[in-house]
């Protein structure tokens, strides 16, 4: 063997391209292992070799084995049919959700190769900062975990916000594609670590938004605690895992703290019955119904006849337009007929619309590489320019308030 090729081989030359390959920090990495960056970058300079142990537990952050580490090489073959493998984790699976699963890895793909062409990296990571706590299963794990990747994006304990926003935060891509609106059979959604996409959701459009949000919800605690251990995740069976993700989205939607003061400032005793409280809570997280009922029942704030009752006696629309609340995006539900815009990420819209600025796409490329009509590519790069003589009465209003207060 060549000197050159026994360098390529030496264990910290592989260590650093297996934490280049996993997207990982020196800093990320030890504080996973609860060792400082220096020895990190003394392990990777060949200063320093880490123990067997030590071995063992770089390689499951990395998402390989030992062996891959110790004779220098990456596993996972960039071929290997993603979707198939997502698909044999299912069982019974409608032809909606095969189709939608082939769709989100080859978007996958494509978002990848927009990369390229654009010249922007995915910045998505293939391995989560959270993987050193993934081994902590409780329902108080849960609560710690959905409080500590809050704190991570600097976010309270009230509403959400956008759950989009938060996911792209934390370097996650969210697909949507219909599955199957048989919603007793069809899967929920999938997570996938892309070897170049990165960590990826899958969520089945056919669902409610309400529960759309809680299956991205579901998604991230796969993304963040499950992908050091597994590639992917199909959704929907009983184990630990899914129970632990399930958690996790309950308590990241609705943290306890949160739903305690708000029901504390409200003046709302501990145990709850009136639905027009519980309404009032639904709509300050920005929650469906049943997201609202589950999570108070399992805070103990209502109890299970309450729960019983009201999932089936109340109509939460009605008495929420009584309480004064606009309607609800609850009564909304995908399918076909939306916008395939409306299903793709911001960053995949953002660098298409550049592709086609900068001329590196024509709009006719950018339509077929991203599976979109022509008209909606026109209205994706479009400026549409408003008639002045058709302006709104009320913007302009606005701009003279602003104007005459001398704020602008």
């Amino acid at each position: 063997m060549g000197e050159s090729e026994q360098s390529a081989r030496s264990l910290n030359e592989a260590l650093a391209r297996a934490r280049a390959s996993a997207r990982f920090t020196q800093d990320e990495v030890g504080l996973a292992l609860g060792v400082n960056r220096a020895m990190v970058s003394y392990w990777e300079s060949g200063t320093r070799i880490p123990n067997d142990r030590q071995i063992s537990a770089l390689a499951r952050l990395y998402g390989i084995e030992p062996a891959d580490l110790l004779e220098g090489r990456l596993a996972g073959p960039a071929s290997a049919d993603l979707a198939g493998l997502l698909l044999r984790d299912g069982h019974g699976i409608g032809p909606d959700g095969v189709i939608g699963i082939r769709e989100f890895v080859q978007f996958l793909d494509r978002f990848a190769e927009l990369c390229r062409v654009t010249g922007e990296p995915s910045g998505r990571p293939t391995q989560s900062p959270f993987a050193h706590r993934a081994g902590y299963n409780s329902r108080d794990d849960a609560r710690r975990k959905a409080q500590e990747v809050r704190a991570h994006l600097g976010l309270g304990s009230g509403r959400l916000g956008s759950i989009d926003s938060a996911c792209e935060a934390l370097g996650v891509t969210v697909y949507q594609a219909p599955l199957g609106s048989d919603l007793d059979s069809a899967p929920a959604g999938a997570f996938l670590r892309h070897p170049e996409a990165g960590l990826s959701i899958l969520v089945n459009h056919d669902m409610s938004p309400g529960r759309r949000c809680f299956a991205i919800a579901h998604g991230i605690a796969h993304a963040l605690f499950h992908s050091h251990e597994t590639s992917l995740v199909l959704c929907g069976d009983t184990s630990q895992r899914e129970r632990l993700a399930d958690l996790f989205a309950g308590e990241f939607l609705m943290p306890s703290d949160g739903i305690r003061r708000y029901a504390e400032k409200l003046g709302l005793q501990p145990r709850i019955s009136d639905p027009a409280d519980i309404v009032h809570i639904q709509r300050h997280f920005d929650v469906s119904w049943p997201m609202a009922l589950v999570r108070l029942h399992q805070m103990n704030a209502i109890t299970h006849d309450t729960y019983a009752e009201l999932r089936t006696t109340v109509q939460p629309e009605s008495l929420a337009g009584a309480l004064g609340y606009p309607a609800h995006r609850e009564s909304d539900v995908g399918g076909p007929a939306t916008s395939r815009l409306e299903r793709l990420p911001r960053s995949f819209l953002r660098m298409l619309r550049q592709a086609v600025a900068v001329e590196a796409m024509s709009p006719a490329t950018a339509a077929s590489f991203a599976g979109l009509p022509v008209p909606d590519i026109a209205l994706l790069i479009s400026q549409p320019i408003g008639n002045p003589g058709r302006a709104s009465p009320q913007r302009e209003a606005e701009f003279r308030e602003f104007e005459v207060t001398g704020v602008v």
